[in-house]
Parts: structure tokens; sequence; C-alpha cells
């Protein structure tokens, strides 16, 4: 049974999404950290969002692509 596939997309899937989280969150630090050695200007967090809407798509599409591709080998394994 090749489930494999669908299961690797999934993964690859989660995994972006979780990479996507720790920039949304480490971000903000570091601009706070540069802004405070550089003691200039002022800091506000919202400078420092990174829009990630395209990245969690395409995680979200690699996650509902896995699913489906397991469903179907599942359907296909149950057949035989």
């Amino acid at each position: 049974m090749k489930w494999h596939a669908g299961v690797g997309s999934i993964v690859t899937g989660l995994v972006l999404v979780a990479v996507g989280q720790l920039v949304q969150r480490t971000i903000p630090l570091l601009g706070r950290a540069a802004y405070q050695a550089a003691a200039a200007g002022s800091y506000s967090p919202a400078d420092y969002r990174v829009p990630l809407t395209g990245y969690y798509l395409v995680a979200v599409a690699l996650i509902v692509l896995g699913v489906v591709l397991a469903v179907l080998e599942h359907r296909r394994g149950a057949g035989r």
C-alpha cells in the first residue's frame, strides 16, 4: 500500500505551518532587538509583521492534497 505519498504531503504542509508560526513570532522580537540596538525612532510590532497568506495557502493545499491522495489510495487498496 502506497499511502506514504499522501502522508508526506500532509507532513510537509504541517511543517510549513509550524515554520510560518515560528517566523511570525520571531520577526517582531528581532525587530524590537534591532530597535533597541539602534536606539532610534519608535518601535511598533505591526512594523515587523510578515504577510504569510500565500505561504499558508500553499501549506493548506499540501495538507488537502495529502488527505485526498491518502483517501484515494485507501479506496484503491480496499477494492483489491
